[in-house]
């Protein structure tokens, strides 16, 4: 219909293109502009259609991944289970008791499905299966003593961390301890041949005045440092929390005890790239658990009690295989 407008009216002019530029012309409604004003024209409306598939593409490719996470999250609420593979073998963090799966991170994630409204599924998979039923569906979480892998953050996310195993620092007395130089001039005790100990000696290697002292076990560690022979103890997480450290901060302003993390072993929690929405969510909620210490709570609870006392050895070597 608009070729049979225009061509009564441009017929001389038209005849200079071929047959598909007259038309093209036509549909540019450049007539007036002669050929190169036509395909100026035609240049500047193809630059603007490549931009505006240019920015249609972008949005598709941005809000695809949001869309998708927050479907896969109305799935998860839809059915009210935060299915959760755990491995059932490290003490005191995850094992089964009378009660079915116990441990401390058997009470954080119970807690925050609570709080999310769901309930939890424990899926015994074993600690090198979690990535695997992640992916195969089985589970739509994973934790136990789990550690972020950076080969694997392209696929994954994880969470904030909830609880640190790694070595710390820790001292009674009332001196400076926020930061590894603070050990200048102090006197530094750790549990002979442990790991404690290999990093005390780096420590002593390039912290000037520090003076490093050897104890026969943790227990001996702490004796050191509450009789005053040694200011400052390099002790793991778990012995760290129980004497009063906080499980994941630096240290809590309301212990008696002042602790610093020197070597971080995070224990998180894993899930699928796609899961976005439950990754924001579980932070939320486990942020909201360390303020209103609910996981204080929880990490004292596992690791001042006798299962505890026996199962330290099996979480570092957890731990050691991590790093």
């Amino acid at each position: 219909m608009l070729a049979q407008q225009f061509w009564p009216a441009h017929e001389s002019r038209l005849r200079q293109y071929s047959h598909w530029q007259g038309r093209l012309v036509v549909w540019l409604g450049a007539t007036r502009h002669g050929r190169g004003g036509a395909l100026k024209i035609l240049r500047r409306r193809a630059v603007a259609f490549c931009a505006v598939l240019v920015v249609a593409t972008a949005v598709f490719l941005v809000s695809r991944p949001a869309v998708e996470s927050e479907q896969r999250w109305q799935a998860l609420r839809a059915r009210g289970v935060l299915r959760v593979g755990i491995d059932p073998g490290i003490r005191p963090f995850s094992f089964y008791g009378a009660d079915g799966w116990e441990g401390m991170d058997a009470d954080v994630a119970h807690e925050a499905a609570r709080r999310l409204g769901l309930r939890v599924e424990a899926v015994p998979v074993g600690y090198d299966g979690f990535y695997d039923a992640l992916l195969a569906g089985y589970a739509d979480v994973a934790m136990s003593a789990l550690v972020v892998d950076p080969m694997r953050t392209a696929d994954f996310r994880y969470s904030r961390p909830y609880f640190d195993a790694g070595l710390r620092a820790v001292t009674f007395a009332a001196l400076r301890l926020d930061r590894p130089e603070d050990l200048r001039g102090r006197c530094v005790v750790a549990a002979l041949g442990s790991e404690a100990d290999r990093l005390a000696r780096w420590l002593e290697r390039r912290t000037p005045g520090m003076t490093r002292r050897v104890a026969a076990d943790e227990k001996e560690v702490l004796t050191e440092i509450r009789m005053g022979r040694c200011e400052v103890a390099v002790v793991s997480g778990q012995i760290a929390v129980r004497e009063g450290c906080a499980p994941i901060d630096e240290w809590d302003n309301t212990a008696a005890i002042r602790c610093l993390r020197l070597r971080p072993v995070e224990h998180t929690i894993a899930m699928l790239g796609a899961d976005g929405r439950l990754a924001s969510e579980l932070n939320r909620i486990l942020l909201q658990m360390s303020n209103d210490g609910t996981l204080t709570r929880i990490a004292r609870k596992w690791l001042t009690n006798r299962t505890a006392d026996t199962a330290d050895t099996d979480a570092n070597d957890t731990n050691d295989t991590n790093r």
